[in-house]
């Protein structure tokens, strides 16, 4: 009875560890966005500052009617001291100081921070609340510059560095961050540079102004001092309690008994209990992804534990909500969330890479995403009756020719060929710009890749036993890009996904329906334009119940009177649904 207990405790115990971490993770973050919103708001009203003085203080008493409220004054100084300590105890929390470059570079910085901040607080906010200090901006330019311009600029550079790298990390492993990282990284390097000029054009013309200088009485001098004093020790000591409990907790922690890890594939080794298994990653050089620097916020350091997961707390909050959102079967948790006390047995699951012996850290490429795409499968046809009737010399010969001017007509409207097989090749795009924009240029580059083989057939034509022909499939949909990477293939960026699954089948109808194209009504809606030679079809796809509605044709694909002259010399046509075909045309169907 006594050993059931016993276990029933210790496992309450690390789901209590483990769901302090998941809402302390959620408080820090709010909190964070707090003084996030409050130093882009400040740093705003410092670039005002370019137009002058009068429409710098002109914006404070917007900001001033915000942050003054009672409201906002108990949210921003609630934040203020919710999220240093919070930090500090995820920083306390960790068992092994083995981390990435930038993670060290923002608890530095959040160390630094109150050593320059409580200075510029009480010199405003507290003494302007007890003394009726003059908190305008002329009045605090007036005293910073020249002498503290430097040491206040430093200071505002501190804070939005530290900012924007939570910022960023937060987001990145999130699908939609890709449309927003290039505006954000714009105005990460925007803000702060229009802030330091607008602070140094409305200091210089305050210093213009001739104001007189401002002198201190003993009073305001004396509880400058105390407050700053008694604010830095505050935090300063605080930071010093947590390393003295760090310092304590590790001699404790190895006086004790050890537990065994087996790392598959990476041996086994004995520790006291208490890292999580990412730390335990960290600590031994085991190769490993973790995107979201260990927050659960991605699931790229899933492990799958082989041997003790019965004796692991169940997942807090946040951990469970990301297994469900990515399907996770039985066995699977987040390495960054387990805080093994018994013996252990795991297994990673995202690929790591190991160069020249040496482990190495794996962080997933930031561009890996889920995207609206239109992909391109083409593939020549009859190639084996072709290659039986020529000379090998001749055949490589004409396949470089022709992958040649593939590769042209792709390039050329700005798609990217990820991968050639044999005698056929698969092409996508709208990796850059709009969705509607990817799947014109793909029509558009069949098109081309349509007549260059006419060409070829023409310069060929009296050495091939029988003439090119190639069969195309379009399809816009969902899917996945990002790149794989060996140490013996190199880099490759690849695409996957039902859209590559689609196009591909669309391809293989080609030779059915005698079609040299076949687009999908998805790519022909997407384009928002009308096709002239079409033939309405009905693709059964494998793994749907529905067949696709997609067009055929038997040409290169053309724009309905498309050219201006065809439009002056024939009545305009009558107004038809994209991808319309001529009454005569339609109604051609593949059998389900």
């Amino acid at each position: 009875m006594s050993l059931p207990a016993a276990g029933a405790r210790r496992t309450d115990a690390g789901m209590g560890m483990g769901q302090v971490s998941s809402w302390s993770r959620d408080i820090r973050f709010v909190s964070g966005l707090i003084l996030f919103t409050f130093v882009t708001l400040h740093l705003l009203n410092h670039a005002v500052g370019i137009f002058g003085i009068a429409a710098m203080e002109a914006a404070q008493n917007w900001r001033y009617d915000l942050w003054h409220s009672w409201p906002g004054t108990i949210a921003l100084y609630g934040a203020f001291v919710v999220h240093p300590l919070f930090a500090l105890l995820r920083v306390a929390q960790r068992r092994t100081f083995k981390m990435p470059l930038r993670e060290m570079l923002q608890i530095a910085l959040g160390l630094a921070i109150p050593f320059l901040l409580v200075d510029h607080i009480v010199s405003t906010r507290m003494l302007g609340t007890y003394f009726g200090v003059d908190e305008s901006y002329r009045a605090v330019l007036h005293r910073l510059w020249p002498g503290k311009a430097v040491l206040q600029s430093v200071l505002m550079l501190l804070v939005w560095t530290h900012g924007v790298i939570g910022i960023h990390f937060m987001l990145r492993s999130r699908d939609a961050y890709r449309y927003w990282r290039d505006p954000f990284l714009l105005s990460a390097v925007l803000i702060p540079l229009l802030a330091l000029i607008g602070f140094a054009v409305a200091a210089r013309e305050v210093q213009l102004m001739g104001m007189p200088a401002e002198h201190a009485s003993v009073a305001q001098t004396a509880m400058f001092e105390r407050d700053v004093m008694w604010a830095k020790g505050t935090f300063y000591g605080l930071v010093g309690v947590f390393l003295l409990f760090i310092g304590v907790r590790e001699v404790r922690v190895r006086m004790t008994r050890q537990i065994t890890v087996r790392f598959v594939g990476h041996g086994t080794r004995r520790l006291a209990p208490g890292p999580t298994v990412l730390e335990m990653f960290r600590r031994f050089g085991i190769p490993h992804a973790a995107l979201c620097g260990g927050r659960a916020r991605c699931a790229t350091c899933r492990v799958l534990v082989m041997d003790g997961i019965d004796k692991l707390p169940p997942p807090a909050m946040n951990e469970a909500r990301l297994l469900r959102r990515i399907s996770a079967p039985e066995g699977v948790r987040l390495a960054c969330q387990i805080r093994p006390r018994d013996d252990l047995q795991v297994q990673i699951l995202l690929a790591s890479r190991l160069k020249a012996g040496v482990a190495k850290a794996f962080e997933p490429d930031e561009a890996i995403g889920k995207r609206g795409l239109t992909v391109m499968v083409a593939d020549l046809r009859a190639f084996s009756s072709l290659s039986e009737r020529q000379q090998p010399r001749e055949l490589i010969g004409l396949i470089n020719r022709f992958f040649d001017e593939m590769s042209q007509a792709i390039t050329a409207h700005d798609g990217r060929i990820d991968a050639f097989y044999g005698d056929g090749f698969m092409a996508v795009f709208g990796l850059e710009g709009a969705q509607a924009r990817g799947a014109q240029a793909a029509i558009n580059a069949a098109a081309d890749i349509v007549r260059a083989v006419e060409a070829l057939n023409r310069e060929f034509g009296a050495a091939l036993p029988l003439p090119l022909r190639i069969g195309i499939g379009i399809h816009t949909g969902e899917a996945i890009t990002g790149a794989v990477e060996n140490d013996n293939l190199g880099r490759r960026e690849i695409t996957v996904g039902e859209t590559v699954m689609i196009a591909s089948q669309l391809e293989s109808a080609t030779r059915r329906v005698l079609a040299d194209v076949v687009v999908s009504e998805d790519t022909i809606r997407s384009t928002g334009r009308s096709y002239a030679g079409t033939m309405s079809l009905k693709i059964a796809i494998r793994g749907r119940e529905k067949p696709l509605t997609s067009y055929g044709f038997a040409s290169a694909p053309e724009l309905v009177r498309r050219k201006r002259e065809d439009a002056t010399m024939a009545p305009a046509p009558t107004e038809k649904a994209p991808g319309a075909a001529p009454a005569e045309q339609r109604g051609t169907s593949e059998p389900a």
